[in-house]
Order: structure tokens, then C-alpha cells, then sequence
């Protein structure tokens, strides 16, 4: 390190920068009279508005010093108590030895490699804190806390008293703690620590940055819980502000508790699960089209910064909930007709299960089907999915009365089962099962103008189709724009439409948006040319 590496170099500290040892050009140890002296004379110059350079000014490290009457005035009063003179002093040059002037020489010259070189023959008092102070100058931490700790140990006693005078020595142990804070206020606790071997000063530093840091923590989150109930578009505003307020403060945590550490735990899962609600709560009021993409993007994080199982199991959750939806997602200029859609399967699937419904849920999502086949084609797999979707809604409710208005309950007469209801009234009955079974062929023709996957139309409506066809024609009931034939025998096998392991209910027997996996499996009973026989 020759002395061209030192130009132009600039301290980051400020304590050694606007050290009031500097301003007024002197050691930390020099004679009040010298400090005096210097006062004067700076304030002579700045009468005549001249400028004073000293030596000790090291302007190869340090930014020019431009003085006024005001900032030596605050220099001399920064030196006024013996606390604040221990202060600065821990911070700025000492010289005590003959070493310490050929040291100098060196350094007010612009070589500071040669005046470390020679601190380093021998450590002492002197040695030890110029070297710190360099360290420091050059950003040397390693070397600045290695010299300290020797110098903390070693030294202290006889530093107070040498700043203070004879009569002023002591330990003040506190001393050591007091230059470890101002090192990692004005570098960083997190830059500092590792470098740190004590383990009482480490301790010491931990303590100390642990709990404003978990303090400010959780003031974000109450600002962030203060949001909730005041709107989606607050709570996401709540959600990012909360992820960013925090982000700094907790990789500092980290740095001072393992995230094993129980304290970590509970802030961090802490933190997590509000930003995780603000995605929620977000999310679940929003009918914005990228609102899934925007909750992700604070959900994720949330689940990146929880440590415990149970955290992490709830933001998997509900991350997984809404990367499906994400990938689910309709392409963006049929959201709207999407939405409305959705809308109205929602809406169905609260409603009893009638044809009726079945009707009216095809009627009403019909325009939007056709925007969203205008705009994306007729061929679109979103398109063909969304569309089967309805379709299935309203099969399961065709299938649902078609099979509530055949089921009887049945009696053994001359070794058949006979329905009740048909010995009671019969004519009545069958005039049930006709008006079901033509308002399900009526609702049929209407979702034949609809598109629908293939696999769905090839094996399961048009399955259902044939079937409620064919009982239909049974019935006597057209299926056809040609005038009915006339029935003339009664129907002799009806049959029971049935829906098992329909997909179109949940496990509670309720409708979802997802009705068209359910089909039709026919189950042929032979009971009605019993009754019209005995009827007759």
C-alpha cells in the first residue's frame, strides 16, 4: 500500500470526520493550553476570513475541514465535560511515544501503510488506538475490533487517565460498550458483528439491536391490522407496506437470532400471517382482474419468512389455493363475461335442484358464452371448458327431478313391486312424470345449442340425452318437430335415471361449479304394465 492509495480516500464516519479533536487540531492528549491556543488562533483567521490548515487536518483521508466561528465554538463545547472528551477521544489520533512521531511524519505525508508499520513494532497504549483509528479510516473492521479488544482489556485505565488527567483514572468499563454502539450506529450492527470475537461485547450488541428491532416490527403490524374492514384495496396497500417496512429490520433479526431461535419464531410467524391476511382479505373483495397474481405477490413472500410448521402449513395453503386459480385463469379480455358467468353458477348452485333453475341458468349465461366464443372461437379450450360447465350445472338438475318425480315407495302385489302412488292415483302420477320428463327434454333442446368439450359430450350428455330420449318416447312425449304419434299401450318399462358418483355435488350433496362430470346410468324396472293391467 503506497502513499497513491490513500488519495482522495474519505472517511464514512462521522465521529472521526467532525471529531472536535480534529477541528481544533490537536491529539486527543495534547495540553489544554495547545487546544486553547489553536482556538485562538482559528478565531484570529476567521476575523480577517482567512483559513488555518494543521496538520493533523489529513486531508489525504479525510474531507477538507472548512471552519467557522460557529463549528469551533461547537468543538470547544463538545469538549467540555470529561465524558464527551472520552468520547471523542476513543475516536481520534493519541501521541505518547518517539514511535508516535515518526508514525505521524508518515501519515500527515499521505503514507499511512509506513505509520501503521511502525505502530505495529510494538503495541502499547498509543500503538493500539492510532491503529484503530486507521482501521477504521481504511474500513478495516477486523483489525480495528482485534486492536480494540486489546486495547479495552489492556489499556483503559491508563487511556482515561491520560485524556483526563493523572487524577482521573479508573477502568469505566462501560467505555468499551459505549465505542462498540457508536461503531455499529454509524456502520451498522449488522456489518460489525461478525467481525466481533468477545463474547460479552457480541452479547452486548445483540441485546441491544434485538428489541428495537422487534419494537418496530410490531408497530408495522398494528399499522398494518389498523387496514382491516376499511376495503380490498387498503388491506392490499397495507399488505405491500407491511412487507416492505419490515424487510430491512427483519434480515437484520436474523442476523442477531437463528431463525431457530424462539423469538425469531414468533415475530417472524407473526409478521407472516398478517401480510398473509392482507392477501386474503385482498383477494376475497377484489373483483379485479390480476387480483390472484397481486395476492400472490405478498402471499408467497409470507410464506417465505414463516418459520413455524403451522405458519408455513396455512400460507401453503392458501399459496396453492391461489397459484390453481392463477392457473385457472380466463384469458383477460373475458374476464368480464367470465365473472358474470361465474356469477350466476354461484347463484345456481344455492337454488333447489329444479328444472326450472336449470332453465334459467342456461338462458342467462347464453350472451356471455356467445361474446366469449366471438371473441376467442368456437374451437377455445377456455371457451369449450366454461361452457361445458354450464351445461353440466344444468344437467345435474334435470337429472335430480327426473329421478325425484319416479321415486315411490313400493308394495308386493301378486309377486310385483307396485309404487303406492299408483293404486292411489294413477292417471295423476303418470301426468307428474310427463310434465317433468317434457320440461327435461325442453331444457335438453336448449343445451343442444350449446358447445361442449367432446370427451364430456360424447360420453356423458349424449349418453343422458338418449336415455331421457328414449323414456320420453315412452311417455309419448315428442322428441321431435314432427307431430307426436299417438301413444297406444301403455309405457311398459320406465326407468329410473340415476346420478351416482356425480361430481356435480359435494360431499354434502349440494351443486358445485364444477356439475359437468355428473351422467346418467339407466335402471330398468318393470312395474308400470303391472298397475295398468291391474288398473284395468
Amino acid at each position: 500500500m503506497g502513499v497513491g492509495r490513500h488519495k482522495g480516500f474519505k472517511a464514512d464516519m462521522k465521529i472521526i470526520e467532525n471529531n472536535p479533536y480534529r477541528q481544533l487540531g490537536v491529539y486527543t492528549n495534547s495540553p489544554v493550553r495547545e487546544r486553547v491556543a489553536n482556538h485562538n488562533k482559528l478565531q484570529a483567521f476567521l476575523k480577517v476570513g482567512k483559513q488555518v490548515d494543521f496538520p493533523l487536518d489529513l486531508n489525504h483521508y479525510l474531507s477538507p475541514i472548512h471552519r467557522t466561528s460557529e463549528t469551533i465554538a461547537q468543538a470547544d463545547a463538545s469538549l467540555a465535560l470529561p465524558k464527551e472528551q472520552l468520547k471523542y477521544a476513543q475516536f481520534w489520533f493519541i501521541k505518547v511515544t518517539p514511535l508516535d512521531d515518526i508514525a505521524f511524519n508518515h501519515l500527515q505525508a499521505g503514507n499511512m501503510d509506513a505509520a501503521i508499520d511502525i505502530w505495529k513494532k510494538k503495541d502499547c497504549l498509543s500503538s493500539l488506538q492510532n491503529r484503530i483509528v486507521c482501521a477504521l479510516l481504511e474500513k478495516n473492521y477486523e483489525t480495528a475490533l482485534n486492536c480494540a479488544e486489546q486495547f479495552y482489556t489492556q489499556y483503559l485505565p491508563d487511556f482515561v487517565a491520560m485524556i483526563l488527567g493523572n487524577g482521573n483514572g479508573g477502568t469505566n468499563q462501560s467505555l468499551a460498550f459505549d465505542f462498540i454502539d457508536i461503531l455499529c450506529e454509524e456502520v451498522g450492527a449488522n456489518i460489525i458483528l461478525p467481525y466481533i470475537t468477545n463474547k460479552s461485547w457480541k452479547e452486548h450488541v445483540s441485546a441491544a439491536q434485538i428489541k428495537p428491532l422487534i419494537a418496530s416490527i410490531e408497530a408495522a403490524i398494528e399499522v398494518a391490522k389498523s387496514s382491516r374492514g376499511k376495503g380490498s384495496s387498503a388491506r392490499y396497500q397495507a399488505g405491500i407496506k407491511l412487507k416492505n417496512d419490515t424487510k430491512v429490520p427483519l434480515q437484520q433479526l436474523s442476523v442477531f437470532l437463528p431463525t431457530t431461535d424462539l423469538q425469531y419464531q414468533m415475530i417472524a410467524d407473526k409478521l407472516g400471517l398478517e401480510i398473509l391476511q392482507c392477501g386474503i382479505d385482498y383477494f376475497n373483495g377484489s373483483n379485479a382482474y390480476d387480483a390472484a397474481k397481486k395476492a400472490m405477490s405478498i402471499q408467497s413472500y409470507a410464506m417465505k419468512i414463516v418459520v413455524g410448521k403451522m405458519a408455513k402449513d396455512r400460507c401453503k395453503q392458501n399459496v396453492d389455493i391461489l397459484q390453481k386459480i392463477i392457473d385457472e385463469l380466463p384469458p383477460k379480455e373475458i374476464y368480464k363475461e367470465d365473472r358474470a358467468i361465474h356469477d350466476e353458477l354461484q347463484k345456481f348452485c344455492q337454488l333447489p335442484d329444479t328444472i326450472s333453475y336449470a332453465v334459467t341458468l342456461l338462458n342467462n349465461t347464453r350472451p356471455y358464452l356467445q361474446t366469449i366464443k366471438t371473441k376467442l372461437g368456437a374451437s377455445n379450450t377456455y371457451y369449450l371448458k366454461i361452457s361445458t360447465q354450464v351445461v353440466g350445472n344444468a344437467l345435474h338438475n334435470i337429472i335430480e327431478e327426473v329421478n325425484a318425480v319416479q321415486q315411490d315407495e313400493v308394495v308386493q302385489i301378486g309377486g310385483k313391486q307396485v309404487p303406492i302412488s299408483m293404486l292411489v292415483d294413477r292417471d295423476r302420477k303418470l301426468s307428474q312424470i310427463r310434465t317433468v320428463l317434457q320440461a327435461a327434454w325442453n331444457a335438453t333442446k336448449i343445451m343442444d345449442t350449446f358447445d361442449m368439450e367432446q370427451d364430456f359430450k360424447t360420453n356423458r350428455y349424449n349418453q343422458n340425452r338418449a336415455i331421457l330420449k328414449d323414456l320420453c318416447n315412452q311417455m309419448g312425449i315428442s322428441t321431435s318437430p314432427a307431430i307426436p304419434r299417438p301413444r297406444t299401450q301403455p309405457v311398459s318399462q320406465p326407468r329410473v335415471i340415476t346420478n351416482p358418483n356425480n361430481n356435480s355435488t359435494n360431499s354434502s350433496g349440494n351443486k358445485t361449479n364444477w356439475g359437468y362430470q355428473g351422467y346418467i346410468i339407466a335402471v330398468i324396472i318393470a312395474v308400470i304394465i303391472g298397475f295398468i293391467s291391474m288398473c284395468n
